[in-house]
């Protein structure tokens, strides 16, 4: 905590500017993880798909 004190000209960043500076919030493909290397996509009908995410309603349609 001693270092924190000697610090000058900082400047406290909102959650959209630190966003911008490391690249904004990582999108999880799930169907790519869940179908694999050919992809998919999310299914519009919670619970109906090819193949679904275990404990939940998220299903994708693979390719």
């Amino acid at each position: 905590m001693k270092n924190l004190k000697n610090l000058k000209n900082i400047e406290i960043l909102s959650k959209n500017a630190q966003k911008s500076i490391f690249g904004g919030v990582p999108k999880l493909d799930i169907c790519g993880i869940l179908c694999g290397e050919a992809g998919g996509v999310i299914s519009n009908t919670p619970g109906r798909g090819d193949v679904c995410q275990p404990g939940t309603s998220v299903c994708c349609y693979c390719r």
